[in-house]
């Protein structure tokens, strides 16, 4: 799955490529003013790239590479936030709603002690 990332295909073309159905993914960047450092540029681009999975995973199915790469994309957000908070942060910090239960006396807070690091580490 990984050598998806890494294949780079260059497509030469004279005329520009049709634009998605939905529109491009970063138009509702274009008019904001650059005031935002790298760092919250390139979130907002994330945001503006995964607006549309939810109508997208409507229409085909691939749960299981889904899976695979939402996975990859949450560990880097999530190494992100860690570097934010000088490693305080937590996947629940993240969270709209925090998980109703977290072991007070385990808390997950290392990224080698998360599932979908060591999964990660692996598939790297």
């Amino acid at each position: 799955m990984l050598r998806l990332f890494s294949q780079r295909r260059t497509i030469r073309t004279t005329a520009p490529a049709p634009r998605p159905e939905h529109g491009g993914a970063c138009d509702d960047m274009q008019p904001l003013p650059q005031l935002f450092s790298p760092l919250i540029t390139e979130m907002m681009a994330t945001y503006c790239h995964t607006k549309h999975l939810a109508s997208l995973a409507q229409k085909e199915r691939s749960a299981a590479e889904y899976q695979l790469v939402a996975r990859s994309i949450v560990q880097h957000v999530l190494e992100g936030w860690q570097n934010q908070t000088d490693g305080r942060g937590t996947i629940d910090d993240l969270l709209l709603a925090p998980r109703a239960s977290h072991p007070a006396d385990n808390p997950t807070t290392r990224l080698a002690d998360l599932p979908v690091a060591r999964e990660h580490r692996r598939a790297s």
